[in-house]
């Protein structure tokens, strides 16, 4: 694709002869012997905005690029896959590469005057070494990721406790949040912290989690005119915010609020998530399709406006685009915020997402796409990053509306998953080789977040169906970082959550009956203090292929392992099977 967005306001980004990543920009660079400039940016992005209306807005510039490279402009949200190789620290990105794609430097945002200067070193540069330049090229294949695997019994309870202590040495205990300024919500970090404080009993855990989100809630993080939280805070205390909405931060911070009005509920936090999903709703969600859109525009000015003065201006710009791993993020989120509110036309809406990201965003290989644009085709096969998010999307779809067919297509996710992207020592590669693998992209990478997505969705998926494969593949992706985790900082909180779930009793709910019939043990269910127990809906007819009878039903049993307690014919009754099983077993 090459239609290319620019900065909303005045500029001539545009006169900047733009070539989109592919084979055409590499064969013409190759071909004209010129380096390529790469600019990767959002359309959210505020900096983006201004090197638009400045850097590529200045004659000198324009003419420098037209004439001395090849300008390739790529979308973050779009092609997170060359994003993940070349980003220079944030964005914009300012990436000056060899024909061949190998980076020669560079830097985030450049105001004119050094922009000027660095185009002409860098060309410069470029023609002066060409031969060292080509034989660096020549002496072999980019340099792949290292990764060291590890056996299971390198696994152990000390790296999630470990991981949970230096979470938490970062919070600021002053005004909530995880380290200093600009400070980010950090939802992977909330739900690894809420998860362990129900498993361990912790409160202190719990004290920050809520703490955080409140402080974020209360303060300019968040709009209290029309709902919904902003990107991240310049300001250690919450108080400055930048003004972007990002359908990825919501999907985080529902989810988190959601647990957090079920399991420790406040008046606080439900007024919060109510008017955080009613911003959701009305301005990213697509009635039509269920696909939620990727982000709104920052506008400082019309965000800092009361409600009477912002109905009289035009609101911010909202990128309609349909990112499918940022969608399915929030459909699986609706389904916990749909329990949390006792909300059926939520969980209809959420179906509805998943629904039609099966029937319309699935490829011929059983894979979904990156992204659509309303009224457009799908674009952008075979990134992990989609396939991880709507897996976990379609079990809590299960989990939470009994209906069988979110189980069934997340099976055969799961084995597609298994088939295409897992590498032969283990773990997930980010994407697949569907096509030319330009410059950087040749890099085999595995990324912790997404693997360890992949990982707790298949340990649930293991319980759910009693396929002990499942497990077996999850232990390997885990077993891929056992030596590296703590080198991720924040971005290892996934990884925890995931790999205390490898590490605790397999606890299930399995309920016998029609999904209209067993609403009640499902929300009984979901309420256990456990966040490792996972909720199997099971037709009377196919019953009797996992053990359990027919009748009577609805009926609902709790299971440690394969072994599971007398029929529970009360919802209410559940939560007493339940401590009878813990207590028996001698575990929380």
């Amino acid at each position: 694709m090459n239609d290319f967005r620019f900065s909303p306001r005045a500029n001539r980004a545009n006169e900047i002869e733009w070539m989109s990543w592919g084979p055409d920009a590499f064969d013409r660079a190759r071909s004209q012997d010129k380096p390529i400039l790469l600019s990767i940016s959002a359309v959210w992005c505020h900096w983006c905005h201004v090197m638009d209306e400045t850097s590529y807005s200045d004659s000198g510039v324009i003419a420098a690029i037209n004439e001395r490279f090849v300008p390739v402009r790529v979308d973050n949200d779009r092609r997170p896959d060359v994003n993940a190789r070349y980003n220079m620290g944030g964005w914009p990105t300012t990436a000056f590469l060899a024909p061949d794609g190998s980076t020669l430097t560079g830097a985030t945002y450049l105001p004119p005057d050094r922009m000027r200067r660095a185009l002409d070193e860098i060309a410069r540069f470029y023609a002066e070494n060409k031969a060292g330049i080509a034989e660096h090229a020549a002496q072999g294949d980019p340099p792949r990721a290292d990764y060291v695997p590890s056996s299971r019994s390198d696994l152990r309870e000390a790296m999630v406790v470990r991981l949970a202590e230096q979470l938490a040495e970062t919070y600021d205990e002053a005004y909530g949040g995880f380290g200093d300024e600009p400070k980010f919500p950090q939802p992977e970090v909330l739900e690894f912290l809420l998860a362990e404080w129900r498993f361990t009993g912790d409160e202190r855990l719990y004290a920050k989690v809520a703490s955080t989100m409140l402080a974020m809630a209360r303060g300019g993080m968040y709009d209290h005119v029309e709902g919904g939280f902003f990107r991240y805070s310049t300001t250690r205390d919450w108080s400055v915010p930048h003004f972007e909405k990002m359908a990825e931060d919501h999907a985080g911070l529902v989810r988190v609020l959601a647990q957090l009005a079920v399991f420790a509920p406040t008046d606080d936090v439900r007024a919060t998530l109510v008017s955080t999903t009613r911003y959701v709703r009305d301005v990213l969600r697509d009635p039509a399709t269920g696909f939620f859109a990727g982000s709104q525009d920052a506008d400082e000015a019309y965000f800092e406006l009361p409600l009477d003065q912002r109905r009289r201006r035009e609101a911010p710009f909202v990128d309609r685009t349909s990112y499918t791993n940022w969608t399915c993020a929030l459909a699986g989120a609706w389904f916990l915020a749909a329990r949390a509110l006792d909300d059926d036309a939520m969980l209809a809406q959420a179906c509805q997402t998943l629904d039609n990201v099966h029937d319309r965003l699935s490829d011929a290989d059983g894979l979904v796409y990156h992204f659509v644009v309303p009224g457009g085709e799908p674009q952008v096969r075979g990134l992990l990053s989609d396939q991880a998010a709507y897996l976990r999307a379609s079990i809590d779809a299960h989990e939470t509306s009994g209906e069988v067919r979110f189980l069934l297509r997340a099976q055969t996710l799961a084995e597609r998953i298994l088939e295409r992207f897992e590498a032969a020592d283990g773990g997930f590669y980010d994407h697949l080789p569907l096509e030319a693998q330009l410059g950087r992209l040749e890099v085999a990478d595995r990324p912790i977040v997404d693997n360890a997505l992949v990982a707790e969705a298949l340990l649930r998926l293991s319980v759910l169906t009693g396929e002990p494969k499942y497990r077996d593949h999850a232990e390997r992706a885990l077993a891929l970082y056992a030596r590296t985790y703590a080198a991720a900082g924040t971005f290892a909180a996934v990884y925890g959550r995931a790999l205390r779930r490898w590490l605790s009793p397999e606890w299930s709910v399995r309920i016998v009956g029609e999904p209209a019939a067993t609403d009640a043990f499902r929300e009984a269910a979901l309420r256990l203090p456990s966040p490792m127990v996972v909720v199997r809906t099971v037709p009377p007819a196919v019953a009797g292929t996992l053990g359990l009878p027919a009748e009577p039903q609805p009926a609902a049993y709790a299971c440690a392992g394969t072994t599971c307690g007398a029929p529970v014919s009360d919802p209410a009754g559940l939560r007493d099977a339940y401590d009878g099983l813990a207590g028996a077993a001698g575990i929380r």
